[in-house]
């Protein structure tokens, strides 16, 4: 192990000691953060993505990708520069959003379906939020308006397209491998593996936007984050916008949240957006 990393990872760990320390201290006052963490999991996240988490496992775990793959090769190949299979994960992304798009990008790289550059501008591509939560937690309940989560969905589809045609331009000498075979793990009981990956995923969504729901409010306390929400503040003229910047930098549903408690004003859509 480098000097570097070492000492890396005892800073780490004297941070790790020093939120502990905090949250045993204040443990009421941090029991309620976590309680809203899993609130907000609880209606908002849960109900947008795991209709979607179990209908595309069950999808994958069936094995019909093949000839859907074989069609969309010559367009991902011309255009994003990976083989038909990234195709297959890019729409799974766009309906099921996070973390499912990562998820088969893995399973690709992994199966050696896609190449180690393939899986790289892959990653950049099938990197979206479900239409789901978009339009209905963040459009219709945060901020009680469809049509600003459709036009939120809809950006966010045309940013990964274009950031897909960036990346293609990685490594771009590296051509797109031939599909052969595309297979997923044969699935023996289709209804309970994939009721069982979707709950799993859907579970460690929740886990990680308490988690950061916890670390942002640590910041919050310690005022390491007033510097950047008063430079925010100038810019938009309103605090809860450029606090709801600051947690969205952390986790987009806390900070989106926050942004729908503000007036609507010209830049809302492209800070949601971002």
């Amino acid at each position: 192990m480098s000097k570097y990393l070492y000492t890396f990872l005892e800073f780490v760990a004297f941070c790790l000691l020093i939120a502990f320390s905090i949250i045993l201290a204040l443990d009421k006052s941090y029991s309620f953060v976590v309680l809203d963490g899993i609130s907000l999991w609880l209606a908002c996240v849960l109900p947008s993505l795991f209709p979607y988490f179990f209908i595309t496992a069950c999808l994958s775990n069936l094995n019909l990708t093949g000839k859907f793959c074989a069609k969309l090769s010559p367009l991902t190949t011309n255009l994003f520069k990976v083989n038909g299979s990234v195709g297959y994960a890019y729409f799974i992304s766009l309906v099921s959003g996070y973390p499912v798009g990562a998820k088969m990008v893995s399973d690709l790289y992994i199966g050696k379906v896609i190449s180690n550059n393939e899986a790289v501008r892959a990653s950049a591509l099938c990197s979206t939020s479900s239409p789901m939560f978009l339009i209905s937690s963040v459009g219709a309940i945060m901020f009680k308006n469809s049509l600003f989560g459709i036009l939120l969905f809809l950006s966010n589809v045309l940013s990964s397209m274009i950031i897909g045609i960036i990346f293609s331009f990685y490594n771009k000498n590296d051509k797109p491998t031939k599909i052969q075979g595309l297979s997923f793990q044969k699935c023996d009981n289709l209804l309970y593996e994939s009721a069982y990956g979707s709950v799993i995923s859907v579970l460690v969504v929740g886990a990680i936007i308490t988690l950061f729901y916890l670390i942002t409010e640590l910041l919050f306390n310690l005022k390491i984050l007033n510097g950047f929400i008063y430079l925010f503040s100038l810019v938009f003229k309103d605090t809860e916008v450029a606090k709801g910047i600051c947690l969205g930098l952390f986790e987009c549903t806390k900070g989106l949240k926050q942004i729908s408690t503000a007036p609507m004003s010209l830049f809302t859509l492209p800070i949601c957006a971002l």
